[in-house]
C-alpha cells in the first residue's frame, strides 16, 4: 500500500520563493593581483582578510592548477616555516595574475549568512542567480501541473525543488513475471537545485509509492546544467522536459539500473560510504542507532565469524566483500533515513544531499557487477 505523499502549498511555496532570493549569494570579479592566500581557511582581498571554505579554497587551487595533495604535503615538510608555504602559492598566483590584458581574474562567491566565500569560478557566465532559477522552477512546474514535495533553503543560499507529477505512477515490471516487482511502483518528476558551486542542475526525481521514499538522479541521461537563462537555450530546455513528461517523467534507463540493483549485492565498500554520508548529516548518529537502515555491524560480525576483520581490509578488497543486502535494499534505507522522521535533528538541506548520494548510487557502476563468471 503505498503512504499518501506532502505537497506544499502556493503559500508556502512562495515564502520559500522570497527566502531563496533574498539569501541569494554575492558575486565578485577579481584580479588575482588583488588576492593574496593567507592560509587554507583565510584570503585577503586588497589587504583586507576574508574567511574561505575548504571547497572554495580547492576550487582556488584548482584554478591555480595546484594539486591540493602537493600543497598538504609542502606543508608538512614546511610545517615549522608557514611563511614558505604562502610565499610559494603566492608567487604562483601572481605569475598567473599577471598573464593577458588586465591580468586573469576568478570571480568570489560570498554566503550573505556566514560571510565565507563558498565557491570560486574562472568566470560567472555559468551561474545563474536565485531569482532567474525560481523563474524557470515555476514555469516548470506551470506547464507540466507538478506538485512540490520539498523547497529547501540553506543559509549559504544553496536552493533545492523536488516536484513530482503526482497524478500518474510507473511500474517496473510484471508482478506475475518476477514478485520483487511487487511493491515497486513510483511517481516521476524533477529535482531543481541551485547552488554556488555547481551551478544550476536538474534531474529526474523519483518517489518510491510503497514507502515514500524520494531520491534524486544525477547519473541518468536526463540530467540538465544549464548555463544561461537566454531564449534559445531555455527553448531547447523546455523541449528536452517535454519529451521526459511525455514519458512520465521517469528516466530511460531507470528500470534496467533497478533491475540490475535488485539482483546485486552490496559490498561492504558501498554500506560504508553509506554509513559515512548518514554521518555526515547526523554526527552524533551511534552505530547501533545506524544499523536499522545499515547493518554494517551485522555484517562485519558475520565476516569476523570467518576470521576476517573488516578494518584490515584494503579498499580494493572492501569492493569485493560481498553484504547481506542487495544494492536496492541499501539504496532504500538511505532514502528512508532521508525522506522520514526518524528522531534524528537533521536539516532539511542534509536530506536533500542524501536523496541525491543514494540516485547516485542506483546510477553509478556497482561493485559486484564487475564478477565475472569463471569456468574453474
Amino acid at each position: 500500500m503505498s503512504k499518501a505523499i506532502t505537497t506544499l502549498s502556493q503559500t508556502i511555496f512562495s515564502e520559500r520563493a522570497a527566502l531563496a532570493i533574498q539569501k541569494q549569494p554575492l558575486r565578485r570579479t577579481v584580479n588575482l593581483a588583488e588576492l593574496e592566500i593567507i592560509d587554507d581557511e583565510k584570503i585577503a582581498f586588497k589587504g583586507a582578510p576574508i574567511k574561505i571554505t575548504k571547497s572554495a579554497f580547492k576550487d582556488l587551487m584548482n584554478i591555480l592548477k595546484i594539486p591540493t595533495a602537493f600543497i598538504q604535503r609542502f606543508g608538512e615538510i614546511m610545517e615549522e616555516k608557514p611563511e614558505a608555504k604562502r610565499s610559494f602559492i603566492n608567487s604562483i598566483k601572481n605569475i598567473l595574475g599577471s598573464r593577458g590584458t588586465g591580468g586573469k581574474t576568478v570571480t568570489l562567491v560570498l554566503s550573505q549568512e556566514t560571510k565565507e566565500i563558498v565557491a570560486v569560478h574562472k568566470t560567472e557566465r555559468n551561474l545563474i542567480s536565485n531569482a532567474n532559477f525560481m523563474d524557470v522552477v515555476s514555469q516548470t512546474i506551470d506547464s507540466n501541473s507538478l506538485d512540490v514535495v520539498d523547497f529547501t533553503v540553506n543559509p549559504d543560499g544553496n536552493v533545492v525543488v523536488n516536484a513530482l507529477n503526482t497524478k500518474a505512477q510507473f511500474g517496473i515490471g510484471n508482478p506475475n513475471d518476477n514478485p520483487l516487482y511487487k511493491d515497486e511502483f513510483f511517481q516521476g518528476g524533477v529535482s531543481f537545485a541551485n547552488d554556488p558551486k555547481n551551478g544550476f542542475i536538474i534531474s529526474p526525481y523519483v518517489n518510491r509509492l510503497v514507502c515514500a521514499n524520494g531520491s534524486v538522479h544525477r547519473g541518468f541521461q536526463e540530467t540538465y546544467k544549464l548555463t544561461s537563462v537566454d531564449s534559445e537555450t531555455l527553448q531547447k530546455f523546455f523541449s528536452d522536459l517535454a519529451n521526459l513528461a511525455k514519458k512520465g517523467f521517469k528516466p530511460e534507463t531507470f528500470v534496467a539500473r533497478v533491475e540490475e540493483s535488485m539482483n546485486l549485492k552490496a559490498s561492504l565498500s558501498e554500506l560504508y560510504s553509506a554509513k559515512r554520508y548518514i554521518k555526515q548529516a547526523v554526527k552524533d548518529i551511534k552505530p547501533e542507532e545506524l544499523e536499522h537502515w545499515i547493518p554494517l555491524r551485522a555484517n562485519e560480525s558475520a565476516y569476523n565469524r570467518i576470521g576476517i576483520e573488516t578494518h584490515l581490509l584494503r579498499s580494493g578488497q572492501l569492493k569485493n566483500a560481498k553484504s547481506n543486502m542487495t544494492v536496492w535494499e541499501l539504496i532504500n534505507g538511505m532514502t528512508h533515513f532521508a525522506t522520514h522522521s526518524n528522531g534524528f535533528e537533521i536539516s532539511e538541506y542534509d536530506r536533500r544531499g542524501l536523496q541525491i548520494q543514494a540516485g547516485k548510487l542506483l546510477t553509478d557502476e556497482h561493485d559486484m557487477s564487475n564478477f565475472v563468471r569463471t569456468p574453474w
